[in-house]
């Protein structure tokens, strides 16, 4: 028993070592990023910085998570909860599959070869997203890392562990957590088998459908929360608005003025206000609604050239093909999008599981069955994704991930409890070799989307700044003006009340918009944009007309008057009546 103690905590330690090793390393190589600007707006939301007071209403996340988080800004006022969240979900996550590997391979010479193997993946495909950090990608972590701890682990304590990351995953992202699903239940379906084929049958079969059924009780009581959290004040109509937003900007195409006049006619709209829908600026005319929006999206869908279905499948699975085989290295961190060394990783794990179980007869037989039912599964969502042609690689990569480390999942178990460790081993060795191949490429990407960033991202720091500095004063920014800035974790943390906002997005026209203009002493935006103190942030590149265009159609003559300029590539403009 002693001996037992002394070895968990060894390899608590090791584990902690290993993980705590890759993260210092990547800090020392880059700054953290919260990937795109959405995460931004989240921190600021529940940080405060957004309203004035952290809001545990984060629109995005389910209630219970965003309201804990809010929580903690509320304690730690100068911190960066979010950022410390996220890095700990992702990090968490390494370190859990560190433990439980080796916990669970007895073999030193096994243990040590899956050991830098996990080591060399996490350098070799993962580095970009713990450096350039995004929930969705951390949520297919956490629903990977379940999926490793089905597989490998047993006894109470693991399973309420892994239901506690199912749940944690399922309240930051739910969309993601759905996609990944099916993986999670397919490692379920594997320990039921093989503990319902090796021990006492209806024991198995009555602890494995109770842990079912409290996940999911789970899913639902996290869900109902976050429902009843949202069923008051005008949330219910930002969440018609919000579903409708998405409809409209994520999947079909905004249909032109001209040649539409009798449709936007009928329901309202001139041809200034739908310029606001193409320029995503639609939260300065209080008009455009969630019903206005919801008819938008819907005439959209009704026009829309669709390719037919049997065109767009065969495209698809054209396309899977194509990934499932093509190596090569990345040029840059997300496009031109390359699936290596993820999709050799899973070929050649998938191979090394199949060439073990040959040699064995009856338990051989099943795990062939399993591969071919995983691999028709993994398909299915790869065509759900490709045909839906919304392919980031944060939705991308987080399958691969899953998928890798399900199969690892079942390699490990074979390394430690059977004698196929020829084929396992060797696998796991030719994979190391290969990735450590991967490893230069995937430093040299990050540091380059690194350098982007640094350029990209150094006038919109001046811009922030200079606004900072005129707290007296108000800046609307107009949406495409915004979306390039994805904002350093860590550096200058400030969660103080912002004084800018953007002119549309998906917080638009929400309660929390509505607080932040209260907080400022403003009933809209239209009318707020020609007070004394508010100005339009916009690039220089880009044309003012269609502002003046709207506030002529509503029958106020406006002048614009250039105030400033930053880093050469905003100008600061005030809007006057005439």
């Amino acid at each position: 028993m002693q001996s037992s103690k002394k070895r968990t905590l060894l390899n608590i330690c090791i584990a902690a070592g290993i993980t705590a090793v890759i993260m210092l390393q990547i800090a020392a190589l880059f700054d953290y990023y919260f990937d795109l600007n959405d995460d931004v707006l989240m921190m600021d939301i529940l940080s405060g910085s957004y309203t004035g007071t952290p809001a545990a209403h984060n629109i995005q996340m389910l209630y219970p998570i965003s309201a804990l988080i809010s929580l903690f800004y509320r304690l730690f006022k100068g911190a960066d909860v979010y950022g410390i969240f996220l890095c700990i979900c992702q990090y968490g996550c390494m370190f859990l599959i560190f433990r439980r590997t080796l916990d669970l391979i007895d073999n030193k010479m096994s243990r040590i070869v899956a050991v830098i193997f996990e080591v060399v993946f996490a350098i070799g495909c993962i580095m970009g997203h713990f450096v350039y950090v995004q929930y969705t990608f951390i949520v297919a972590m956490m629903a990977g890392t379940a999926a490793f701890l089905v597989i490998t682990g047993s006894g109470r304590s693991n399973r309420i562990l892994v239901c506690l990351i199912i749940w944690l995953s399922f309240l930051v992202r739910s969309e993601m957590l759905l996609l990944m699903l099916p993986f999670a239940g397919m490692a379920w379906g594997y320990r039921f088998i093989t503990d319902f084929e090796a021990g006492d049958k209806k024991k198995i079969r009555t602890v494995y459908i109770r842990w079912a059924i409290v996940l999911f009780l789970g899913l639902i009581v996290c869900k109902e929360i976050d429902i009843i959290a949202y069923s008051y004040d005008r949330w219910p109509e930002f969440r018609n608005l919000f579903d409708a937003r998405t409809e409209l900007y994520d999947y079909q195409t905004i249909p032109d003025y001209d040649g539409n006049e009798e449709f936007y006619d009928s329901i309202g709209l001139d041809k200034t206000e739908v310029e606001l829908l193409f320029n995503y600026n639609f939260g300065l005319d209080e008009e455009i609604d969630s019903d206005i929006m919801g008819q938008v999206a819907a005439y959209a869908k009704s026009i829309k050239e669709e390719t037919p279905m049997p065109v767009r499948i065969q495209k698809a699975i054209g396309k899977y093909i194509y990934r499932l085989h093509h190596f090569g290295f990345q040029e840059s961190f997300e496009y031109p999008q390359t699936d290596a060394p993820w999709n050799f990783i899973i070929l050649i794990m998938y191979l090394a599981i199949f060439f073990a179980a040959l040699s064995k007869k009856k338990s051989g037989l099943f795990t062939i069955s399993y591969l071919a039912i995983l691999f028709i599964i993994r398909s299915l969502l790869w065509m759900y994704i490709l045909v839906g042609e919304r392919d980031p690689i944060r939705v991308t990569h987080g399958l691969m991930f899953t998928e890798a480390i399900l199969l690892f999942g079942i390699i490990a178990r074979m390394m430690s409890f059977e004698d196929r460790k020829v084929y396992t081993r060797g696998g796991i060795l030719l994979l190391i070799v290969l990735t450590l191949v991967y490893i230069p490429n995937a430093v040299n990407v990050s540091r380059a989307e690194a350098l982007v960033r640094a350029d990209v991202c150094d006038p919109y720091t001046k811009l922030y700044d200079y606004i900072g500095q005129h707290q007296q004063n108000f800046y609307w920014i107009d949406v495409y003006t915004s979306v390039s800035y994805s904002e350093k974790m860590f550096a200058d943390t400030d969660n103080s009340l912002d004084n800018y906002d953007i002119l549309g997005g998906w917080a638009c026209k929400s309660p929390l918009q509505d607080a932040k203009l209260k907080a400022f002493g403003y009933s809209d935006i239209q009318s707020s944009l020609l007070t004394a103190n508010a100005y339009l942030v916009i690039r220089s590149e880009y044309s003012t007309d269609w502002l003046v265009a709207y506030y002529n159609d509503k029958g106020i003559k406006i002048t614009l008057d250039e105030a400033d300029t930053i880093a050469g590539e905003f100008r600061i403009i005030k809007v006057s009546t005439s």
